[in-house]
């Protein structure tokens, strides 16, 4: 479409667009959200791995995020690369996981003003108390040594070490390929281990219990985007 003056009017009537408000747009999104975060955490607490295809909502509803705010684009932007840039370089050194680093960019797309800070809050809340459980337990804290076979059985482990006719040699410690190092090995072999915790699962816990916040004292917050 063109002005009388010859001019194309598309550029105008899709910022137009994206200027509009969409009551329902940032329900939608939370919804987008909600469903990666409730597959891609169930299927870390069980596997501790997540499939990349759980994302694809979440990653749908970012998309939605940047293009139909009106004045935040650059703050948001800014936000997710930093955060993002953050979470990526802490893969790169073997620190978490892949998956934990798309978790982190996913809610900081997030365009209310104090966005990812009540979602990492709350995760860290959910993160202690079942960590604490865990030191209850004696699941954690210290290492303990298991058969090849049970490692191989329960995704729950990370390696710290090989122990092969008495000897002991160190695993490495990037989370992102210890375990395929350590199955290498082949049965016969003993691993000493620690627990790993789902620290997707502690996210997406996280994320409910922010939504649940907003449903009962802002559910306006639900409705419209800033």
């Amino acid at each position: 479409m063109y002005s009388d003056d010859g001019r194309s009017t598309l550029p105008n009537t899709a910022s137009a667009y994206k200027r509009q408000r969409h009551p329902a747009l940032r329900l939608f999104y939370y919804l987008l959200m909600l469903a990666s975060f409730l597959l891609a955490g169930y299927q870390d607490v069980r596997e501790r791995l997540v499939s990349d295809f759980f994302w694809i909502p979440g990653v749908i509803a970012a998309g939605l995020a940047l293009f139909f705010l009106r004045d935040l684009d650059f703050i948001l932007i800014l936000r997710i690369v930093l955060i993002g840039g953050i979470g990526f370089a802490f893969t790169w050194f073997g620190f978490i996981g892949e998956a934990d680093a798309i978790a982190l960019v996913l809610v900081s797309s997030d365009p209310a003003p104090l966005a990812p800070i009540p979602v990492l809050a709350a995760t860290g809340v959910v993160a202690l108390g079942h960590i604490g459980y865990l030191y209850a337990r004696g699941m954690a804290g210290k290492a303990r040594v298991i058969t090849m076979e049970q490692f191989q059985k329960e995704p729950r482990w990370i390696p710290k070490a090989l122990i092969v006719n008495g000897e002991r040699k160190e695993v490495t410690s990037d989370v992102n390929v210890s375990r395929e190092k350590a199955e290498e090995t082949g049965a016969g072999a003993m691993v000493e281990v620690q627990y790993g915790v789902p620290q997707v699962t502690y996210i997406a816990a996280g994320y409910v219990v922010y939504l649940a916040y907003l449903a009962i004292f802002q559910p306006s917050v639900l409705l419209s985007f800033p």
